[in-house]
């Protein structure tokens, strides 16, 4: 089991998080979110869930006070296509 954990926020602004493996309810993906905006102020910060992500979903709704704001259509890298995407803001 792994964890990869990519920071490129000063680069691109973008922050990806992902966990390979069976990490069951150890929370990585929140506690590194958590830990990120306790260094980061910038802010407005958009995220960008896949429909169907309901553990990405979850992260993003225990962090701070990331709400949801609407949906968009995006490109799925790991599905090579267009899906439904949820966007979440933390002002």
């Amino acid at each position: 089991m792994e964890v990869l954990l990519s920071l490129l926020w000063k680069a691109i602004q973008k922050l990806l998080i992902g966990l390979t493996g069976n990490f069951g309810d150890r929370a990585f993906a929140t506690k590194a979110l958590n830990e990120f905006l306790a260094i980061e102020s910038i802010r407005p910060i958009i995220g960008r869930v896949a429909f169907d992500n309901f553990g990405s979903q979850k992260v993003l709704e225990k962090c701070e006070s990331f709400n949801k704001v609407g949906s968009d259509i995006g490109f799925a890298n790991a599905r090579q296509m267009e899906i439904e995407e949820f966007i979440y803001k933390l002002s």
